[in-house]
């Protein structure tokens, strides 16, 4: 009954339930698609098919026309809208099947955790939701198209689903990797978490972590604001004051996208820099942060990122300059030697020459923030 009550709140209607043979079809496939796709993550495409053709399927009315399938983990089912193909579901059904393998239980058969979301802090929703749709269209061979929300410009393989959640994560994977982040995914631990806050600091995921879950909330809200715009009674001044809002909305979205995503690249990209040492980490550093321009969201006034980029060109030709005249950059430890070595008046004047070049790329990466 209990349940019952949860998919109605839900706008779930159960038509039917799926037979035996499409439930073994759909489970075939995803199997077949994660183990192809993340080889790297030990799936055995035997017992994926094993575990997935256990679930129980349904085809249903969702209130939603995007949905195409939703995952109960109470009674282990995933429920497909009958408005979409057994085709069309397929993408659906492997978020969904993503959802099935990283969920945990406590002892009383509670869900604690799914992957990054952690429940019983309530944070990492969106973070999660973002990294198992990245899976999701990697496993799908999803391809990559131009698209254009609330007036920011950008590419994502998942248009409908999590686009601008998924266009920050993949970002943050630009600089970890997608093994963290689909390793923690899967499993829940703490891998990924570890690695951004290696290549950042812990306050720049607490941050970014923070502004995913307040974007979702948003665009929850923003949902709910154009449900309201469609009611037929509505008087005019209220049809405009939802129009504002729904406008305030957006623009909140996009701020905050914009804030989020400067926030990832500055910190890990200055973080790079401090540790370029030699000729061959200048080119790489230019590459990596002139490549990354094909990842960022933008609109007509947004300049942030060509700006940063003329700092670290103009701070990279001066740490280049340096290597060129002196050799590999090694801060602590060419200080050490230097210190140790040198005693005599002559020696000490050109050390402190060394000391001074030293601190000043020591903060080039303060200024490149």
């Amino acid at each position: 009954m209990k349940l019952e009550s949860t998919l109605r709140k839900e706008g779930i209607e159960v038509l039917k339930p799926f037979d035996t043979l499409t439930v073994n079809i759909i489970a075939k496939r995803i199997s077949d698609k994660l183990c192809r796709a993340f080889p790297e993550h030990g799936f055995l495409e035997c017992d994926l098919f094993s575990q997935f053709s256990r679930l129980n399927m349904y085809s249903a009315k969702m209130p939603d026309s995007l949905t195409g399938a939703k995952y109960f983990y109470k009674n282990h089912s995933i429920y497909f809208n009958a408005d979409f193909s057994l085709e069309h579901c397929i993408s659906f059904a492997t978020h969904e099947c993503l959802h099935y393998l990283q969920e945990q239980l406590d002892s009383r058969g509670n869900l604690i955790r799914l992957g990054l979301y952690d429940l019983n802090s309530d944070c990492g929703i969106a973070i999660n939701e973002a990294a198992v749709q990245l899976m999701t269209v990697e496993a799908c061979h999803e391809s990559v198209s131009s698209a254009k929300y609330y007036g920011l410009d950008l590419k994502t393989a998942s248009p409908t689903y999590y686009p601008l959640e998924c266009v920050l994560v993949k970002q943050i994977a630009y600089f970890t990797g997608t093994y963290p982040l689909y390793h923690s995914t899967l499993y829940g631990d703490d891998i990924f978490k570890n690695t951004f806050i290696a290549l950042s600091d812990s306050q720049t995921y607490e941050y970014v972590e923070k502004n995913l879950d307040h974007m979702l909330w948003l665009e929850s809200e923003l949902e709910r604001a154009i449900t309201a715009l469609q009611v037929k009674d509505n008087t005019i001044n209220r049809n405009k004051r939802i129009n504002q809002n729904i406008d305030t909305i957006k623009k909140q979205i996009s701020d905050l996208f914009l804030a989020t995503q400067d926030k990832i690249f500055s910190h890990c990209f200055s973080n790079e820099f401090s540790r370029i040492k030699n000729l061959e980490d200048v080119k790489e550093f230019q590459k990596r942060l002139y490549n990354f321009k094909d990842l960022i969201g933008t609109n007509s006034s947004y300049e942030f990122y060509n700006e940063f980029y003329r700092r670290s060109m103009e701070k990279l030709e001066e740490k280049k300059t340096y290597i060129e005249e002196h050799g590999q950059f090694d801060m602590e430890k060419e200080l050490t030697k230097d210190i140790t070595v040198i005693s005599n008046a002559k020696g000490a004047f050109t050390l402190w020459r060394r000391i001074v070049a030293r601190l000043r790329f020591s903060k080039s990466r303060e200024e490149l923030l």
